[in-house]
């Protein structure tokens, strides 16, 4: 059995470890090292994101960096478009939704060498920012992209509550998936974040396809960027259930280059996208949609968002409140890592 990789000095950082010197439920699959010491103090966790060879520091830069460029992005917007009107609501939305699963990702990857409670909390809270973020993108897709005769608008409330149904049983699918189906976690995760994305975006599909092959109701400012942002999204699916390059090179890709990385970075592309086309869409199509009746107000956006997150707020603090009290921790064998030969 190895011992500690110090790859940085002891005296200014903390040491990383071997996959077979931290307990199971701190291992990812396939990967051996770069392992931040479990139960590590606040200053300790800090620290080893200064330590490029730990295998969760670039998991955190790549969300906390995204972090700072929305902030500066929706000021600039602030400054483009008069936020307060209601038609714009959806963007203030996206950009918070943006804002907060980047904080709750990063936060998770930061404070996840920590006790295993604090561990399990933080992935928890980062499940519900993925929802924020999901159902925020559904608000916009919904007001700034579908074709305004397509079904989905016709039944407006109904279909914000399924969105917002699906958005919610992401969160509690997840969740669970912390402590239960160990062998199916990433696959049940997938599914419950790429339904949503499925359902929701068949009408912007069919609008893509319709613009692409007969020219009808084409905004090709944005066009091939929404086409770039679909495949973005089939690719961080396939990094985060395939677990590849990892999985064929265990130990070669511990601290950059390995599979959550780079969900991270084409997570970080789409969110980039999004901001940078639905504005656009929503100005160059204001006047169709209008017509159609297809009109934000608060009710059917920033009131709604909010009771969705309540929602998903409700489930993580019960299950939370399970983890700290010691009835509901997990107990993780990682049989994915049987595939990866102690060294």
């Amino acid at each position: 059995m190895s011992t500690p990789n110090n790859a940085a000095p002891s005296s200014i950082f903390p040491s990383l470890f071997h996959r077979t010197k931290v307990p199971p439920y701190y291992r990812e699959p396939f990967i051996v090292d770069g392992y931040r010491k479990p139960n590590s103090s606040l200053s300790e966790a800090l620290a080893y994101t200064l330590v490029p060879s730990n295998n969760d520091c670039l998991n955190f830069w790549t969300h906390f960096i995204p972090l700072v460029v929305w902030i500066v992005w929706f000021w600039a917007l602030s400054h483009r478009l008069d936020l307060s009107d209601p038609y714009f609501y959806p963007l203030a939305c996206l950009w918070v939704g943006c804002c907060t699963y980047a904080v709750c990702s990063s936060g998770a990857h930061l404070l996840g060498c920590m006790r295993l409670e604090v561990r399990q909390v933080c992935f928890l809270v980062d499940y519900m920012g993925i929802s924020m973020y999901t159902f925020s993108g559904s608000l916009s897709t919904f007001f700034y992209l579908y074709p305004p005769d397509s079904l989905y608008v016709r039944y407006k409330w109904v279909t914000l509550f399924v969105f917002g149904a699906l958005c919610v049983g992401a969160t509690v699918m997840s969740g669970l998936s912390r402590f239960y189906w160990e062998r199916w976690r990433f696959v049940i995760r997938a599914l419950a974040y790429g339904l949503p994305y499925v359902i929701l975006s068949v009408p912007a599909w069919i609008r893509f396809l319709g613009c692409q092959f007969a020219g009808r109701d084409c905004t090709m400012e944005t066009h091939y960027l929404h086409l770039v942002a679909i495949a973005m999204i089939g690719l961080l699916a396939f990094f985060f259930i395939s677990k590849v390059p990892e999985r064929f090179a265990p130990g070669r890709f511990d601290a950059v280059f390995q599979s959550h990385q780079l969900f991270h970075l084409c997570a970080a592309t789409v969110s980039c996208l999004h901001m940078y086309t639905f504005p656009i869409d929503a100005v160059i199509r204001r006047e169709l949609m209008a017509a159609a009746g297809v009109v934000p107000d608060f009710n059917s956006t920033i009131l709604l968002y909010a009771v969705v997150n309540a929602c998903n707020l409700v489930f993580v603090a019960v299950l939370s409140l399970k983890v700290i009290k010691g009835t509901l921790l997990s107990n993780k064998q990682y049989p994915l890592d049987e595939d990866v030969k102690d060294k």
